[in-house]
């Protein structure tokens, strides 16, 4: 159900504004410090991928030419 109205909230009781900024900047360090790590991850990927394409190209070149010097 919506309130047509937004009224603001008043603090009261143990949530006192000090630990609402304490919580708020605590959820986004870790929510930037997951962003960061989920960087990280697909880099990571990203450069395994092309090191596997490029051993890959490496062994069908040597493939090639060891086939070349049979025939």
């Amino acid at each position: 159900m919506k309130y047509s109205q937004t009224q603001p909230l008043v603090e009261r009781g143990i949530l006192t504004s000090s630990y609402k900024r304490e919580i708020k900047y605590q959820s986004q360090k870790e929510k930037s410090k997951s962003l960061s790590r989920l960087k990280s991850i697909v880099l990571n990927h990203q450069e395994h991928r092309s090191s596997q394409a490029g051993t890959i190209l490496r062994v069908s070149v040597f493939m090639m030419a060891i086939i070349l010097m049979i025939s």
